[in-house]
């Protein structure tokens, strides 16, 4: 195996991943819609199918953290691409600048579905809300 992080795969992971965390907003959108109309069984079963979705994000999560185990000049190249902050990135070829803009978008979802998280826990828990202050 050669010592050498492969930008290309690693953008082809990012998209992926990207891609899953959309399935997984666009399910909990569902589910929030589907929640305010009192209907339990399909929601468990939206539930079920971000839990799917959720699990293919941690599974190419896993893959792209794999890409930098090739070697000291990959996990250099891996640091600096998938650890750091997108913003400081500075892209050496079109491969990394696309990482760099997936990686942003990705981090945009995440804080979206994050908050959307928050509030549905809330709508769904009250009292016992592992958000309540």
């Amino acid at each position: 195996m050669e010592d050498v992080l492969d930008v290309e795969n690693l953008a082809v992971l990012c998209q992926r991943k990207y891609t899953f965390m959309k399935d997984v907003k666009d399910l909990t959108d569902e589910i929030s819609d589907v929640l305010s109309g009192n209907d339990g069984y399909t929601a468990e079963l939206l539930l079920e199918e971000r839990m799917d979705k959720l699990r293919k994000v941690q599974d190419t999560t896993e893959r792209i953290q794999l890409l930098g185990e090739a070697g000291p000049k990959a996990a250099y190249a891996a640091h600096r691409l998938i650890y750091s902050e997108p913003e400081n990135i500075e892209p050496e070829n079109p491969d990394e600048k696309l990482v760099k803009e997936i990686r942003i978008k990705t981090r945009s979802l995440i804080k979206e579905l994050q908050d959307q998280d928050r509030r549905l826990n809330m709508q769904l828990a009250r009292d016992q809300s592992f958000y309540k202050e």
